[in-house]
């Protein structure tokens, strides 16, 4: 069953936005008194490979005649999402659509990303989004999104922060056609995750319904995600995941230059054609590192894998490429170069039958041989 928030917006609330965020080339301010959760990345793991934010800039947002600071609320949750958000080695991007002509004369500009996740790098960005104004071509921000999206895989959230204006036009279904094309093209790794800013019902009925093509996503009403732990539950929900109690690779003391024993990255295996090292996989690899540094006497040979899926050639450069990936992480945490080196053998040494999918995904993989010299 899908989640669904539904308590209305507090006037007090409301009030405080509006002091805080009324002049549009200011950055918005948080609302004082309320403070963010906080997770340690030494307890989590991303439960996403990549999210995209898709922001609602449109003149709807912004009701100057009645004072519905709409677009000043959706501001304030980017960058609540932000400081909750831990940076952990997310692919992330911010879009949005509509626009007052003074922040773009385009009806859709991706401002942040495609790109690794930073809480500084999406602040600035959001930054430029100073005022909202213009059409509500929600259907153009999902069809653009499928370009920002075309080269990553993995499981990928997409949060749009909207008041679903386009429920109450003829462009609502185009906007559902847009977002099914989106989760075609994505496949079972993509889930929406819609945030209903306002009380339009039927607004919100177009949010769920974008929600409901996900099959793996829900709707949240914003005002949900204005308390610290309004905002540190929804973060928790679509972002994280519990880091597993992983057991430290422990070499043992034998007689040089013998192969003590294989460390598999687990559960990081690649996806296809891909050297990208997914966030699952950084657990095992900061234990490889632990080990490495309590033993200097310790070098590492690194090899890559692929599935049988293209030429030799290509596999062999493409696995020599994934056990590069895994030098460059050891390195960026300290680890001496010298004490890596690096192979390839394409398809050559398959673990599983690359005759079912899940035996493919077996051998798209990278494995370490410790060694003692």
């Amino acid at each position: 069953m899908m989640k669904f928030f539904s308590t209305m917006f507090a006037v007090p609330l409301i009030t405080a936005l509006f002091l805080f965020g009324c002049v549009a080339q200011q950055p918005v301010q948080p609302i004082p008194g309320v403070t963010p959760t906080t997770f340690n990345s030494n307890d989590y793991v991303s439960s996403v490979d990549n999210f995209l934010i898709i922001l609602d800039a449109s003149s709807s947002m912004d009701d100057t005649y009645t004072g519905n600071k709409k677009f000043i609320v959706a501001s304030e949750i980017i960058k609540r999402m932000s400081q909750t958000l831990p940076e952990l080695g997310q692919n992330a991007g911010l879009r949005s659509f509509g626009h007052n002509p003074m922040v773009s004369g385009k009806s859709t500009v991706l401002f942040y990303g495609m790109e690794k996740y930073t809480q500084k790098g999406l602040n600035e960005k959001l930054g430029l989004i100073t005022a909202a104004g213009g059409t509500s071509p929600m259907h153009m921000a999902l069809t653009e999104a499928g370009k920002d999206l075309n080269n990553f895989s993995g499981k990928t959230a997409v949060i749009i922060i909207s008041d679903g204006q386009e429920a109450m036009s003829l462009e609502s279904p185009i906007t559902l056609k847009a977002a099914q094309a989106l989760k075609d093209q994505m496949g079972e790794g993509l889930c929406f995750y819609p945030i209903f800013v306002g009380d339009n019902e039927k607004g919100v009925v177009l949010m769920d319904e974008i929600a409901r093509i996900g099959k793996c996503g829900f709707v949240t009403k914003a005002d949900k995600l204005l308390t610290g732990s309004g905002m540190g539950q929804f973060v928790q929900d679509v972002f994280l995941s519990k880091k597993p109690m992983v057991q430290a690779p422990a070499p043992v003391a034998v007689t040089p230059p013998v192969i003590e024993k294989v460390w598999v990255v687990d559960e990081a295996y690649f996806d296809f054609d891909k050297i990208i090292i997914k966030p699952a996989g950084f657990d095992f690899l900061d234990k490889v590192i632990d080990v490495l540094k309590s033993r200097s006497d310790l070098f590492v040979k690194i090899q890559g894998h692929t599935d049988s899926i293209g030429t030799k050639a290509y596999n062999d450069v493409l696995s020599l490429r994934r056990a590069e990936a895994v030098k460059a992480y050891l390195t960026d945490k300290g680890i001496d170069k010298n004490r890596l080196s690096c192979e390839g053998f394409g398809f050559s040494k398959p673990v599983e039958s690359n005759k079912t999918e899940k035996g493919r995904a077996l051998n798209r993989r990278v494995e370490l041989y410790p060694i003692t010299k």
